[in-house]
């Protein structure tokens, strides 16, 4: 999808958005602008504009300062860049590793009483076709 100078320009852009700290991978480190990418975009083809649009406004400038610039001349690609990131992010295993979030176990739910009485209810009404 992304050019290889695109995907430089891109990991420095994102490295910014998302470095690396104590426990969790800088962004590039978490695979963000390699399979991942490609991903999201798959994802999210209405945005892979805006995105492309972004990364070549940033293309040959320092990555702090073209993000500020993008985000306030062009809301909409800078949305995009940092949509498609956050997305990617939190698809890489790493991330998901550094998270130890285990979600707490779902209720199941026993209905099939409930649904016996609807049932009940419409073998009561009888077939009619309306």
């Amino acid at each position: 999808m992304l050019e290889t100078e695109q995907r430089r320009t891109f990991a420095a852009l994102i490295d910014v958005l998302i470095p690396a700290s104590d426990r969790m991978p800088s962004a590039t480190a978490a695979g963000v602008a390699d399979a991942l990418l490609d991903q999201v975009l798959g994802y999210r083809p209405d945005l892979a504009e805006p995105f492309a649009e972004a990364v070549a406004q940033c293309t040959g400038k320092d990555p702090e300062a073209a993000l500020d610039a993008l985000a306030e001349q062009q809301p909409e690609q800078f949305q995009a860049l940092t949509l498609l990131t956050a997305g990617a992010y939190f698809l890489s295993p790493q991330v998901k590793a550094a998270l130890a979030y285990d979600p707490p176990p779902r209720t199941v739910n026993d209905d099939v009483d409930s649904y016996i009485d609807m049932l009940a209810d419409v073998v009561d009404r009888g077939f009619t076709i309306r």
